[in-house]
């Protein structure tokens, strides 16, 4: 998670079963109490949706020019 807030990550969009209990996680670790503004990272979670519907909406997250959408499989 540090890797993701070094690279300036703006959204984690976590797909498939158990992906509610793995977002709360990531915000726990990630965003903690919310008490650091340099300490944010946008997740979703969508453990019923087709990953390309997913991915569709990382593709139309409001991002930079030239950003990519990069798919991590756990």
């Amino acid at each position: 998670m540090e890797q993701c807030l070094a690279e300036g990550v703006s959204l984690l969009a976590i797909v498939g079963p158990g992906a509610n209990d793995l977002e709360e996680r990531v915000d726990w670790i990630v965003v903690g109490d919310g008490s650091d503004p340099k300490r944010f990272l946008c997740t979703t979670s969508h453990p019923d949706e087709p990953l390309d519907d997913v991915l569709n909406l990382a593709k139309a997250w409001e991002a930079d020019p030239g950003d990519n959408v990069e798919q991590v499989f756990l």
